[in-house]
This record gives structure tokens, sequence and C-alpha cells, in this order.
């Protein structure tokens, strides 16, 4: 249950990160788009057990 929690809380931050790419300034849209999918990418390895903290 804890990394099923911990999964769901990294995949809100990679999806917080994407859908605020256009309105920072502090990197590239491309490179914040990217950057919240691999954090996307992480989370669902973590949430199907892939992957351990």
């Amino acid at each position: 249950m804890k990394q099923n929690m911990m999964a769901l809380v990294i995949g809100m931050m990679g999806a917080g990160l994407t859908i605020c790419a256009y309105s920072q300034t502090f990197i590239s849209p491309t490179q914040c788009i990217t950057l919240g999918l691999l954090v996307l990418v992480f989370a669902l390895l973590l949430g199907e057990g892939l992957i351990s903290i």
C-alpha cells in the first residue's frame, strides 16, 4: 500500500511538471515536458513493482 501511495504522489508531481511547462521560465517547455513524462514513467514503474525505493 505504501508503494502505491508513493507512486501516486510521484505521478502527481510529474503531472504537475508537465502541466506547468508553459507557465514557467526556469527551463524550456520541451525540457519540462520531458522531465514530467520521465517522472510519470518512474511512478508507473514504481506502482507496478518493477522498481522499489
